[in-house]
């Protein structure tokens, strides 16, 4: 898949829409290519800016009415109902927020840790088809030799009522990683290794376990934990609590 390509699925992409084959598709354009990276990131942003504005604009109950009716998702009607109800000069505002406002990205080229913490709900939520599978993760680790630029240590099961599902090669804000999932408790979980490389991953709540930090944050109705250890990250993804996440860093051997 080229850049044009990419561009056309961009918004379904962002948006979570696209089907699985195709999702991957985008994701090995996206793994090599900077350009389209960053586009992803930008678009992202104006996702979220423009949702948080969603709740303080209320539109004319005719323009209202006229856009309920068009097809398309409520993501996509909502951008359309703002983008109709803001004046001019407001619209304007808003693009100048969206271009350099509070999530853009620093001048080192880091990633504010809400877009990463974004990236990783989104991951979770898609439930993105296993490219290796099986019950021992320790395998997981041997089969992402070659495919990222750095080591991958699957983390071994202490847990009775946990098991391993699978791996797949994935990337946060345009960055390689390897995407694992687990059962635990009956629920789906998933685990991101990482180079923290320029990412910014701190701020929001911060816990200590085992001398490392983890930082908590909540997207989507998914709770995510990330723990720094030395120059790699590892995030868990879950609807589970973020008291369980954290408990999981220790009960996962990571």
């Amino acid at each position: 898949m080229n850049c044009a390509q990419v561009v056309k699925y961009l918004d379904a992409y962002v948006d979570g829409e696209l089907e699985p084959e195709r999702m991957i598709e985008v994701e090995a354009h996206l793994d090599h290519c900077e350009k389209c990276g960053a586009l992803t990131v930008l678009r992202r942003r104006m996702k979220n800016e423009i949702a948080a504005l969603g709740d303080g604009i209320v539109a004319p109950n005719h323009l209202r009415h006229r856009v309920e009716s068009l097809p398309g998702t409520g993501t996509r009607r909502l951008k359309v109902a703002i983008f109709a109800a803001v004046p001019i000069a407001a619209a304007a505002t808003l693009l100048l927020v969206l271009t350099v406002g509070p999530w853009s990205t620093g001048e080192t080229g880091e990633e504010p840790m809400a877009a990463v913490v974004d990236d990783l709900a989104q991951r979770h939520a898609r439930e993105l088809p296993m490219e290796f599978k099986g019950p021992d993760p320790s395998l997981a680790g041997s089969w992402f030799r070659g495919k990222v630029d750095f080591p991958v240590r699957a983390p071994q099961l202490k847990l009775s009522n946990a098991s391993f599902q699978g791996a797949r090669l994935s990337s946060v804000q345009a960055h390689q990683a390897a995407h694992m999932v687990y059962t635990v408790d009956g629920h789906r979980v998933t685990l991101m290794i990482f180079p923290v490389n320029k990412l910014v991953v701190r701020g929001g709540d911060t816990v200590r376990v085992d001398g490392k930090n983890v930082v908590l944050g909540r997207r989507n109705g998914y709770n995510v934990a990330v723990m720094i250890d030395g120059d790699m990250a590892y995030s868990l993804s879950s609807d589970l609590p973020s008291k369980r996440l954290i408990s999981l860093f220790t009960e996962l051997s990571i």
